[in-house]
């Protein structure tokens, strides 16, 4: 067994313990909104005049006094991320405090900014990886979408000075209309550099920057998404991976997807069936603590009242969501992406269903069958 098996194994058994016991195992530090991109479709991104307006960045004194409690309740794991944490003016000082208290850290990050210094002193105090999104194979794509016309070259220096210091990347990829045409170069770049990407064509509309962008944002069709997710598992499967793959969707209606786990699926009358306000949790960068980064409540105030009291809180009303029935009714749930974050951001209500999801799903289920005959044909 690999040592990523065994890590893997040990990590779903400890979160498997601490959902039991609702104990915060995990949890994401949203330290600034504040971005040196701006893709179109990003769900937390503001300019300095919009944060200023909305509230406030907290101080690295008061990320460490929430850092403190999160000790004593047991949490293992952070995750920095933003906005662009790297803006964050005392990230360096965060980051190394937290990592000498004794969590495991990890970082989200557009990798453009990554430089020679930053790399050396993070090899001292190396996190469990870095989660980099690539947004394309050129600085063309890159000024299209995140409109840095530079942002390739500046991502995949970064990625580079990571891997030579031995900093363990992971890679992310957002498919876009604007980016398209770029995945088949993105998986190639992942492929020369030993790194595996792993690609979404769905976006959630950007509820927490705008509330009115309900089942909104600068995306593809449900019809489009469903077209390029099956893309992008034809690329990264062998052939004979994504037979099986599609057998298992046609005839199970069971989606075999590595970044999905059986324990998004819904069913009828319970709760959130993820993680989500279980074991782990999400404190925004004014000052809010939240089950998920993707949905706008339930909401506790950790900075001011506490974080076990806010995890308290949490852990109680997130007891109390309901997943839409007819969901939970829909013989195709083993294949549909849809989940408590979903709901909210497509249809405004947990208990609502979203019609996104579904047209998405249909769409998948016809790809495949499609790409099934195909290859089936070139066999015979």
């Amino acid at each position: 067994m690999s040592k990523n098996k065994k890590k893997a194994i040990l990590s779903d058994y400890l979160f498997n313990k601490a959902s039991a016991k609702k104990i915060l195992l995990s949890c994401a530090f949203e330290i600034s909104p504040l971005c040196n991109m701006d893709c179109k479709m990003c769900y937390i991104r503001m300019t300095k005049e919009e944060l200023d307006k909305r509230g406030r960045l907290r101080t690295i004194d008061e990320w460490i006094q929430i850092a403190e409690q999160l000790k004593e309740m047991g949490t293992l794991y952070i995750l920095i991320t933003g906005g662009e944490p790297f803006l964050y003016k005392d990230f360096k000082e965060l980051y190394i405090k937290l990592y000498n208290m004794g969590f495991v850290m990890s970082i989200n990050s557009n990798a453009t900014l990554i430089d020679e210094e930053i790399v050396e002193w993070l090899s001292q105090y190396p996190p469990q990886h870095i989660n980099v999104t690539l947004y394309g194979g050129s600085n063309e794509t890159y000024k299209r979408l995140c409109n840095n016309p530079k942002g390739f070259d500046q991502a995949t220096r970064g990625i580079k000075l990571m891997q030579d210091a031995g900093i363990r990347v992971k890679i992310n990829c957002s498919v876009t209309p604007y980016n398209e045409c770029d995945l088949e170069s993105i998986f190639v770049f992942g492929k020369e550099h030993k790194l595996q990407i792993n690609a979404t064509s769905y976006m959630y509309p950007p509820i927490r920057k705008d509330e009115t962008s309900i089942g909104k944002n600068n995306r593809f069709t449900p019809e489009e998404a469903a077209t390029n997710f099956v893309r992008i598992n034809k690329i990264r499967m062998e052939k004979e991976q994504f037979m099986y793959h599609a057998k298992r969707v046609l005839e199970d209606m069971v989606l075999e997807d590595d970044s999905l786990g059986d324990e998004c699926l819904v069913q009828e009358g319970q709760s959130m069936k993820c993680r989500a306000g279980k074991s782990t949790g999400w404190f925004t960068w004014d000052g809010k603590m939240m089950p998920c980064g993707m949905m706008n409540e339930p909401v506790a105030y950790p900075f001011e009242d506490g974080v076990k009291n806010a995890w308290n809180k949490i852990v109680e009303e997130t007891d109390k969501l309901r997943l839409p029935v007819e969901c939970s009714n829909c013989k195709k749930r083993g294949i549909c992406k849809a989940c408590a974050a979903t709901s909210v951001a497509e249809a405004g209500d947990i208990s609502k269903v979203p019609k996104y999801m579904c047209e998405m799903t249909d769409r998948i289920i016809e790809e495949v069958s499609n790409s099934y005959k195909e290859l089936v044909t070139e066999e015979v």
